[in-house]
């Protein structure tokens, strides 16, 4: 029956609140008996099954292992309820905090007999005296940080060989019982300055600077034991020291962050704890060291190349680092705003075209591949397979307008970004300049890197090297000075004209011509200025083809990507690069070479044997061509070349660094600025003369030369703003006016 208008329904809103109630009473009781009769293996087996992140499930493993070992339990207030991943989560904290100070108590307890603390005046002063007569020692430091400008230096620990000892001095914990920084810095300072006592280090870059940080020096460093491992075996996953220990030493060594937890301070470490942590610390960098040393004597010429180059250069980079930059932040700030115009003008012009082939109600996101590539590809009526930049889209940009546009687009927005709004904010607080960090083993084939330390969490580092021609003019000269740079010109084929022994590229550089150009024309069998340059000034088809096939076969490059450069199949790309070698025998048997000795040996070695690059792959067996090692072997073989080329260059660039940084030390007001790929960069006072720059042009050609054949070769340039450079005749015709 249906009810009239006139009757009003109504509803018992107390008899529903109560049934809701009851439901959930007995949805309760229900999950609590389910969770009554839930054992621990379903439970785990529950939890183990859910989406966990590999760190997670990884946690959780040790929580239920411990949990069958007896380690921990449940809180007894929530055994009632079933066990949940939160609640695993919590216990593996609570675990790690119980191994933590069962593994700190055993530390302390098992303390090594010939460990001591150094906390009055009495042990320091015997300290001296047992350090005066040792040959050799190993140091470290500990510290409140890893910025060597701001960061301060909390203990010193020694290893002494020969009184068979290993000591640690506090001198800014949170503790009464210590010795001062000062008096400990003074009192070690006879020490640190003999150079007849060698130093070992780990990482002797950052511990240099840290006692230049306190106005001390560290003079006599002799081995680092990082740098060592980078040549015994630059194939490394980890160099750090706690990591080398268990491999090489058979000693297993916690992480500070492992023992301490990520945030601690060292200061706050309990002073028997520290003993132990810090003392090991050198013990193992000597036995390490010994290891090391004992490995490298076998291979002569490695051992000299390291002791006459990486070890000198360690103090050639503490300098460099230390010089830092000046940036002009009014540029900046103008630049910025310029690029911020361009970037809306820009977003505005590609959202209205774009816009009619989006098919989604939000507004077009120009930085969402998911949207831009399906509207991009409407608008140019070419379905693209992705949005990658390089591969891409520039290809098109000649074609499509709005390709370009939305290429300088993504250009301004990175520059802007990555470098001109965010640099500014780098700069180090307590030296008011940016300090960029340099490793000297940034690849494995012993190439320089550049950036930030890998435990830096200031946020003031950066990478000096890949600054982008548009953000290079924000560095400047001090005032009075002016930045001189000087290229090893053509550095790497220089470099394979004098290892190949080819005479077409050794009579491009004994008569000064261009080395693609000279390919090309012995290739093409046509005069060389016809396959130089174009009437336009521009490069030649066929020294582009040159330069193509050469740099893909250096770098070790498939020949997939070979075809992708050249714009042509696979096929044709294979037959020119094979037609190309083979107009140059020299070079064809030194390349087919370097790939049998990869095969045979499993390495490489660089010029005059100073170091190897290892690549193990190119020893692989291979069953056929459906191996699955094809692959992995093959790019080995390619890599041979290359890491001979990068491996020599990379000797060549750091002697050079070595002569140039000795040279400035003896002119006031000179020091190396940076080193940019095939660069060094000075900076020198604006009064130097023709002279001086004479004698940077002596440095580049003749510090390391390729044999007595193959000349080196250099460009000088000077500067106030890095990028914004003249030759260093026109320099000296305007006297420095122009710039």
């Amino acid at each position: 029956m249906t009810p009239s208008k006139n009757v009003r329904l109504t509803l018992n809103l107390n008899d529903v609140s109560q049934r809701l109630a009851t439901q959930e009473r007995i949805r309760a009781s229900a999950e609590k008996k389910k969770a009554a009769t839930e054992t621990l293996d379903e439970a785990w087996a529950r939890i183990l099954e859910m989406k966990n992140s590999d760190a997670d499930q990884a946690k959780l493993f040790e929580v239920k292992n411990g949990m069958a070992a007896g380690l921990i339990g449940r809180d007894p207030a929530s055994v009632s309820k079933k066990l949940s991943k939160a609640e695993a989560l919590r216990m593996w904290r609570q675990l790690h905090a119980q191994q933590r100070e069962e593994t700190l108590r055993r530390m302390v307890e098992e303390t090594p007999a010939n460990y001591e603390l150094i906390t009055t005046e009495r042990q320091f002063q015997s300290l001296l005296a047992d350090l005066a007569n040792e040959p050799i020692i190993a140091v470290d430091t500990e510290t409140t940080g890893v910025d060597v400008y701001t960061d301060v230096i909390v203990g010193m620990s020694f290893t002494l060989p020969k009184a068979d000892k290993h000591v640690y001095i506090p001198v800014a914990h949170d503790t009464p019982v210590q010795l001062s920084r000062d008096y400990v810095l003074d009192g070690l300072a006879q020490v640190l300055n003999d150079e007849s006592i060698g130093k070992v280090l780990h990482n002797a870059i950052f511990d240099i600077a840290m006692f230049r940080r306190h106005g001390s020096d560290i003079k006599g460093v002799v081995w680092d034991t990082m740098i060592a491992m980078h040549l015994l075996n630059e194939n490394e996953p980890s160099f750090k020291l706690k990591d080398l220990a268990p491999k090489y030493l058979g000693v297993e060594s916690d992480t500070f962050d492992t023992l301490f937890g990520k945030d601690a301070q060292f200061k706050e470490v309990p002073l028997d704890i520290a003993l132990v942590y810090a003392a090991k610390d050198t013990d193992l960098t000597w036995r390490l060291y010994e290891f090391q040393r004992r490995h490298m004597e076998k291979m002569p010429t490695i051992l000299e190349y390291y002791q006459t180059v990486e070890v000198p250069l360690l103090y050639v980079i503490v300098d460099l680092e230390a010089n830092g930059y000046i940036l002009d932040l009014e540029f900046a700030k103008e630049y910025g705003e310029q690029l911020r115009k361009r970037a809306k003008e820009l977003s505005a012009k590609l959202i209205a075209a774009l816009t009619p082939f989006h098919t989604g109600d939000e507004t077009l996101n120009l930085n969402s591949t998911q949207q831009m590539r399906p509207a991009l590809s409407k608008a140019i009526g070419k379905e693209l397979p992705n949005m990658d930049a390089k591969k891409t889209l520039k290809p098109l940009k000649g074609e499509f307008e709005i390709v370009a546009d939305l290429l300088e687009y993504k250009n301004i927005t990175k520059l802007s970004g990555t470098y001109i709004d965010a640099l500014p904010l780098k700069q180090n607080p307590t030296t008011k300049r940016w300090h960029s960090r340099f490793n000297p083993m940034g690849t494995v084939t012993g190439r320089f890197s550049s950036g930030k330390d890998e435990e830096d969490t200031t946020g003031l580092g950066f990478n000096a090297q890949n600054q982008p021609q548009e953000a290079r003019p924000m560095f400047v000269a001090p005032p009075g000075k002016v930045l001189v740079g000087a290229d090893f010109k053509a550095q790497e084929i220089r470099c394979v004209a004098y290892l190949s022994e080819e005479p077409v590229l050794i009579n491009a550089f004994l008569e000064e011509r261009d080395p693609y150009a000279m390919m090309a024309s012995n290739f093409y069998k046509r005069p060389y200025e016809e396959v130089y340059k174009n009437a336009d000034g521009s490069d030649t088809k066929e020294r582009k083809q040159m330069k193509v096939v050469w740099l893909a076969t250096l770098y070790g490059m498939s020949k997939y990507s070979l075809a992708e450069m050249l714009g042509v199949d696979v096929k044709a790309a294979v037959q020119f690069q094979k037609e190309l070698f083979e107009s140059m025998p020299k070079l064809n048997a030194w390349i087919e070479g370097n790939k049998k000795f990869v095969e045979k040996y499993g390495f490489v070695w660089t010029d005059k044997e100073a170091r190897k690059r290892r690549l193990p792959d190119g020893k692989l067996k291979l069953k056929g061509w459906s191996d699955p090692n094809f692959s992995k072997k093959n790019r080995a073989l390619r890599q041979g070349t290359n890491a001979r080329v990068q491996g020599s260059s990379s000797i060549q660039t750091k002697v050079t660094m070595l002569r140039a940084h000795e040279y400035c030390k003896n002119k006031q007001g000179w020091s190396l600025w940076a080193t940019v790929h095939d660069e060094l960069i000075f900076e020198v006072p604006d009064g130097f003369t023709p002279d001086e720059a004479q004698d940077i042009r002596n440095i580049m050609l003749n510090s390391y030369r390729w044999g007595d054949v193959v000349p080196n070769g250099t460009d000088i340039e000077v500067m106030r703003r890095w990028g914004e450079g003249v030759p260093v005749s026109e320099w000296f015709k305007t006297k420095g006016e122009t710039k």
